[in-house]
């Protein structure tokens, strides 16, 4: 009995205990939201280095069981590497959503979930209200374990979030899904735990993006194996010495009861990214574009920087965006400077910012040089509270300035539906035919009437609705 009054047997009741019918208007539309981006970053994120590599190595895996890689008709590896690959996917160009308490909560649940319904034998369909119940406990479980540590708070210093929370949200959600009854919840949260963590200084490499792809996979392990009867510690989430190991300030506390169940999601909305860099940077994008904005006389001018004299950010400290010289896209991707820069001589930033050729500009190797970083004791490293102001002086004493306190994306000026709505079209052009793109618009905006979700993946795979005449059933 004792058991039950642990926090780890709380979340195990909880987990267990939601239903469909608790999912608020808000909570639901809302992760629709990051559904589509989180599907929208993953397709886009198939072009790249990263992705190839570890499509490459997960093709030595073969089994029965086999699911869908986003973007790809040609292979089909077992759904623990489809989680892996596809998660990879979604956080290789760092385009994925930020939420507050840090983390990039949607990749490390939404590749294991549509891994596993594929997994499902064909007379037990998954329904689009069962994924996105599920897909909303994976968030909820993450958000509340980072709400146990004040330090979680801030931007990471140790440990990379996505492996330690997201971990444990994968498992979580695809315990949802899977049925697992409580001992089996608590049991995928204790197999978890032991899968979990990070350091962050495989931050600005391509091992990052593995991050968020071993929390889908080992989250959707850590289900299955607690569904095969494996046993871990039963108070994993009670622990100095097991949740408690990532964070100096552990304070685990009970959730709430499961009438009216309060979501966080419904309390906290996420940051979605318009260009695949930092968080953080998007500050600094939006200031210096407004500085550019008042140096030229229209955006067709070339910015006069040999009139630049210096170029000051007045950033939070954050040791590992701090990159006066990048070298590569990834460490790009994680440089106040080099987004500053290049939002002073483009006006703005996008994916094509990062391409190696604008990277290595001399232009904008010259900006660098100039830039320095100041941090005001007041500007916290809180991606709910930090600001950015970018000062350029010029050559004749005079200087231009701009403050951003919240860049258009961020959950205090989240992105129009059309826009959000653009950026999946962008990244998705190259990646899938229009009928496809179209019918995972319309599958996720649907998604609760949705009978099968089984009609994602084929989505996804880039084939059209007439491969599938029986699925598309809203209910």
């Amino acid at each position: 009995v004792w058991g039950m009054c642990t926090v780890t047997g709380n979340f195990a009741k909880v987990i267990h205990g939601l239903n469909a019918n608790q999912l608020t208007d808000q909570v639901i539309q809302r992760s629709k939201r990051m559904i589509l981006d989180t599907l929208g970053v993953g397709l886009l994120g198939t072009s790249t280095e990263v992705f190839h590599k570890v499509a490459q190595y997960s093709k030595i895996y073969s089994s029965d069981l086999s699911s869908t890689i986003w973007g790809h008709l040609d292979f089909r590896p077992p759904p623990l590497y489809a989680a892996f690959v596809n998660g990879v996917a979604v956080h290789s160009m760092d385009f994925d959503d930020t939420w507050h308490p840090a983390t990039h909560p949607s990749g490390a649940v939404l590749p294991a979930l549509i891994a596993l319904s594929e997994a499902f034998p064909q007379k037990k369909k998954i329904s689009g209200l069962d994924l996105l119940l599920a897909f909303n406990v994976g968030i909820e479980v993450q958000g509340r374990l980072l709400h146990f540590s004040r330090e979680a708070r801030n931007i990471p210093t140790r440990f990379h979030p996505p492996a330690v929370v997201g971990t444990m949200g994968s498992a979580a959600a695809c315990a949802k899904l899977l049925a697992l009854d409580q001992q089996e919840c608590k049991n995928a949260l204790a197999i978890a735990a032991s899968y979990a963590g990070a350091p962050l200084a495989n931050a600005a490499t391509q091992i990052k993006p593995l991050h968020v792809g071993n929390a889908a996979r080992h989250g959707l392990e850590a289900a299955c194996l607690a569904l095969q009867g494996l046993q871990g510690n039963k108070q994993i989430l009670d622990m100095e010495s097991g949740m408690g190991a990532f964070y100096t300030d552990y304070n685990p506390q009970t959730l709430p009861t499961l009438q009216s169940y309060p979501w966080l999601l419904d309390q906290q909305d996420v940051a979605i990214k318009r260009f695949p860099a930092h968080l953080a940077t998007h500050w600094v994008a939006d200031a210096a574009s407004s500085v550019r904005r008042k140096l030229v006389e229209s955006s067709e001018s070339l910015l006069p920087t040999d009139k630049i004299e210096k170029v000051i950010l007045k950033v939070p400290e954050v040791t590992y965006v701090n990159r006066p010289s990048p070298a590569s896209e990834h460490e790009a991707r994680h440089s106040f400077q080099f987004v500053a820069c290049s939002a002073l001589l483009d006006g703005g930033m996008s994916v094509q910012s990062f391409a190696s050729e604008n990277i290595h500009r001399p232009a904008l190797r010259e900006l660098l040089c100039k830039t320095q970083l100041e941090h005001p004791p007041d500007n916290a490293p809180s991606f709910d509270s930090l600001y950015c102001q970018v000062n350029v002086t010029l050559r004749d004493g005079s200087t231009i300035s701009d403050r951003c306190t919240t860049f258009y994306g961020h959950w205090r000026k989240p992105l129009e539906k059309e826009d959000l709505e653009k950026k999946f079209q962008s990244n998705t052009l190259d990646i899938l035919p229009t009928e496809a793109m179209e019918g995972i618009i319309e599958t996720v905006y649907n998604l609760e009437k949705v009978e099968d979700c089984s009609v994602l993946s084929t989505f996804l795979a880039g084939q059209s609705a007439r491969a599938l005449p029986e699925k598309l059933h809203f209910l």
